[in-house]
């Protein structure tokens, strides 16, 4: 058995690589059965498997044998995908076993993230774990890693100023707004999407000034919900040119497959911007700041070309990380000892795993011997009340519990100090077992 995983993530890939490897929820429970279940004959690429896969990474966690590594789940990532090998391979990077768990524990406490700290990871962290347990995808080692993992993330968010600053994807790119636009005070800010980001941007702007929040989602409720929480008003996608005529700033934050705004749709808003300014009697140029938060992109990249128009996406928010990046220094380093702290437990408990299969081995053979050994005494010993056979039962379980302990300690203790399989085959020996 051995750990795997293969990824990328806004360190090594831009967004257009992202988005063509990105999984949607839809394509989580295909994807996971194609990794754990044999295919044409040939075993499972993976016997436990989860996906995660966020708008700054994709990455497969998974647990395979011993022959294969990391770099057996490129064909599968490029099947699924209807890609070839070179569109994203020299993007992907590939961990093995301890490296994995320490990977893993750094991402859930956001220390991998685009915005160092950000607390949205560990919740993404946990629902793909949560979503392959529910598939059937999940299995001790995947369990007690995403554990480990988890824990090290509420460590960090508990114990350290990590979070401190633009700690989260949707202040990140309020704080790009404020810097390419100033204040947001005054401005119409129009947010697409009514998932967390979404949410927290609308805090996030509202805390900045801006007084005049349009929220558009595909369900109606949940926009009257959003627009109803932060003084907002609730738009359906129908009326989107409309609100796009009226925004001086748009974050995009939708699930969605496929692009969603597009390069007409913006400059027809673009349009009627100087018309209502030619009314008005104003002779400055229109602008509109569009952020797209979501991968796959929502806003069509040539929408940037039109006059008077910015477009940022996800990547470009390292102007702002970069800001903040050293005031949680010091934390950082901090946060790292934790996650240092969460792999080793899981790496140890994994070396106890080595002991596990000669202990129930063991474990076995005596309780046929104890039960062999019991039946022909009590047929020896026929006057015995029930009470009187309790005892003896009890007795012999107590006996053999006592002379399997010291072994059973001192098995796992070797397992721990990785000399598992060293003390295995002893005990196989000692005890005259069969080939563990």
């Amino acid at each position: 058995m051995k750990l795997v995983l293969a990824g990328l993530d806004h360190t090594t890939a831009p967004v257009e690589i992202r988005e063509k490897l990105a999984f949607s929820s839809t394509d989580l429970p295909q994807a996971l059965t194609a990794l754990t279940t044999p295919q044409a004959g040939r075993p499972p690429l993976l016997s436990e498997a989860v996906i995660l896969s966020t708008c700054n990474r994709v990455e497969i966690y998974g647990v395979a044998q011993e022959a294969l590594n990391a770099q057996s789940l490129v064909p599968f990532l490029a099947e699924f995908h209807a890609l070839e090998d070179h569109e994203f391979a020299h993007a992907l990077f590939f961990f093995d076993d301890d490296a994995v768990a320490r990977h893993l524990c750094a991402t859930s406490a956001g220390l991998r993230s685009l915005v160092l700290g950000e607390a949205q990871i560990q919740g993404q962290v946990r629902q793909a774990y949560e979503f392959a347990q529910a598939s059937g995808a999940v299995g001790p080692v995947l369990h007690r890693l995403f554990q480990n993992a988890l824990t090290a993330g509420k460590r960090v968010r508990t114990e350290t100023a990590l979070g401190q600053g633009a700690a989260s994807v949707s202040q990140a790119g309020v704080e790009l707004a404020r810097h390419r636009l100033g204040e947001l005070a005054g401005r119409a800010v129009l947010l697409v999407g009514g998932g967390e980001v979404s949410e927290l941007a609308a805090q996030n702007l509202l805390a900045n000034g801006a007084d005049s929040l349009m929220i558009i989602n595909r369900t109606a409720s949940r926009a009257r919900e959003l627009a109803e929480r932060y003084n907002a008003t609730a738009h359906s996608f129908d009326e989107l040119p409309g609100c796009l005529a009226r925004a001086d700033i748009v974050i995009s934050s939708t699930a969605a497959p496929v692009t969603i705004i597009f390069r007409e749709q913006v400059a027809m808003a673009m349009e009627s911007k100087v018309q209502a300014r030619s009314v008005g009697g104003s002779s400055t140029p229109p602008a509109m700041l569009l952020i797209d938060l979501a991968v796959p992109r929502d806003i069509a990249s040539d929408v940037g070309d039109l006059p008077g128009v910015h477009l940022c996406t996800v990547d470009d928010l390292q102007e702002v990380v970069r800001a903040t990046l050293g005031q949680r220094a010091i934390a950082a380093a901090i946060a790292e000892a934790i996650v240092n702290e969460e792999a080793a437990e899981f790496l140890a408990w994994c070396k106890t795993q080595d002991a596990v299969p000669a202990l129930t081995r063991l474990r076995e053979h005596a309780e046929h011997m104890r039960n062999s050994e019991l039946e022909r005494a009590l047929r020896r010993l026929r006057d015995l009340s029930p009470e009187q056979r309790t005892v003896v039962e009890g007795l012999t379980r107590s006996l053999v519990n006592k002379l399997l302990h010291t072994p059973t300690c001192r098995l796992r203790a070797a397992a721990a100090q990785g000399d598992g399989q060293r003390y295995a085959a002893l005990v196989a020996d000692l005890f005259n077992l069969e080939t563990l």
